[in-house]
């Protein structure tokens, strides 16, 4: 069974059958939820990744001041600034 649209083209229908509504939107709404459920997982992704980038500089930016607190208290004690210029 066909009708014609407004633009004179002829569209298929889908014949009257028990449930067939129902079940076309139950389908669409599975669809959406499917659909907001990756968007999610996506979301989730990229917060995950902006984390270990942040983890990763703040590592980084730890590492460097440890540095300069160890070159601080060695340059500081006598002993410790001889030993760095003794050779084994």
């Amino acid at each position: 069974m066909t009708v014609t649209t407004d633009a004179g083209k002829a569209a298929p229908v889908a014949p009257a059958v028990p449930g067939f509504a129902e079940a076309s939107r139950v389908l669409t709404e599975i669809e959406q939820r499917i659909t907001a459920a990756e968007d999610k997982a996506v979301a989730a992704e990229i917060r995950a990744q902006a984390a270990e980038t942040d983890s990763r500089e703040a590592r980084q930016a730890l590492a460097l001041v440890e540095d300069a607190i160890r070159r601080r208290l060695l340059c500081a004690s006598p002993e410790a600034s001889r030993g760095l210029y003794d050779v084994a």
